[in-house]
């Protein structure tokens, strides 16, 4: 028997980078006459594992025509707004009902190559930042941008045996890969597997670094909420290796362009500038890390740290602290430079003032 969507919706990401940080008070306060906002919440039974230091704000934003495939239709958008300045924008399309797999597997592929929902999120995206700029103490300009598709599921139809049998009945791999022509390797139909997950035998969960499957009979929004907040931290990590990046080249700019001179005060502002952009990063980074910890070995933690895994938040983590380790030895290597300056200086200050003394007494010896 053919396997059906019953019900179904999907969850179409947009994670954008808006400004140094957001005071969610105000936000509130701006959006005060609606009651199309709230707090990120979890089931009950999972908050144990899960610490979150800032709970976001999530807002709806209303309904948006879009095109999918060869029809337009209406997506629910909601924003999220997270105090360590970034927004995620979700759109959510209704999966027709009685759509078959590789009909979805389709509109994976179509969603995939589609450039029109970039265009639509990041005008969105603006626009909502002009809004809330008053929340914002200073706006972000960051090109780059997170994407990802959760394929949420409540209804199956068709399927005989239990959930977990589901991978093995219907290319699960080929819906995350976004992949409708060709066909996939037993090695890489194995490697998307790993990552599938299950609280009960009535839910399922597969997880990969662009998209996701969750089957989830309840409703429950739990499993994609904690992916997204992973993905608002991956686009946090990613964002401050890159400034990073920019300072780094900047200081080293400076320091290869200033001229050295006997009373130059060349290094001391560049000093001062490497260390105080250590401490902000670092300090801004360990926020963005703390904003959301996994305790214990709970469902839902579990889901967490499978996603930071697949967004590879070692890696980035591991280039940001050597980029911070290269900015500690540059500001340190400043300030000895500073040091060895001023030392240089006072010791000709010294020889000046000894030759003033001495020059008029030789003088009158001579005399």
């Amino acid at each position: 028997m053919e396997i059906r969507i019953k019900k179904g919706k999907i969850l179409i990401y947009r994670v954008f980078d808006i400004g140094s940080e957001i005071d969610l008070e105000k936000v509130e306060a701006l959006f005060e006459d609606t009651k199309l906002k709230g707090r990120f919440k979890l089931d009950r039974k999972h908050n144990m594992s899960l610490i979150i230091s800032s709970s976001p704000l999530s807002i709806q934003l209303g309904s948006v025509n879009m095109r999918l495939q060869d029809q337009m239709v209406a997506a629910e958008l909601i924003a999220k707004v997270w105090y360590f300045g970034t927004v995620s924008l979700c759109f959510q399309i209704p999966i027709p009902e009685n759509t078959n797999w590789p009909e979805l597997v389709k509109i994976a592929s179509w969603i995939e190559n589609d450039n029109e929902i970039e265009v639509l999120a990041r005008e969105k995206a603006k626009q909502f930042q002009n809004d809330i700029k008053n929340a914002i103490p200073v706006l972000n300009e960051w090109s780059m941008n997170e994407d990802y598709v959760t394929y949420f599921i409540q209804e199956l139809d068709g399927l005989q045996g239990p959930l977990a049998t589901l991978t093995e009945k219907v290319d699960v791999p080929a819906l995350i890969l976004a992949e409708s022509k060709d066909i996939l390797s037993e090695q890489v139909k194995k490697s998307i597997l790993e990552n599938t997950y299950q609280y009960s035998r009535d839910d399922l969960v597969v997880v990969d670094w662009n998209s996701a499957l969750v089957v989830e009979p309840n409703g429950s929004m739990d499993v994609p909420l904690v992916i997204e907040f992973a993905l608002n931290q991956l686009l946090e990590l990613r964002y401050y290796d890159d400034l990073l990046d920019q300072r780094l080249n900047t200081l080293y700019n400076e320091v290869v362009g200033k001229k050295r001179g006997l009373l130059s005060n060349k290094y001391s502002r560049l000093a001062e500038d490497a260390g105080q952009i250590y401490l902000e990063i670092s300090e801004i980074v360990e926020n963005v890390e703390n904003s959301f910890k996994t305790v214990g070995d709970f469902y839902l933690a579990t889901i967490f740290r499978a996603s930071s895994k697949r967004f590879r938040f070692d890696d980035w983590q591991k280039s940001i602290n050597e980029k911070l380790g290269n900015l500690a030895e540059i500001s340190k290597l400043l300030h000895s430079e500073v040091s060895e300056s001023r030392n240089q200086t006072l010791e000709i200050i010294i020889i000046v003032l000894i030759a003033i003394e001495v020059v008029p007494f030789l003088y009158n010896l001579s005399q």
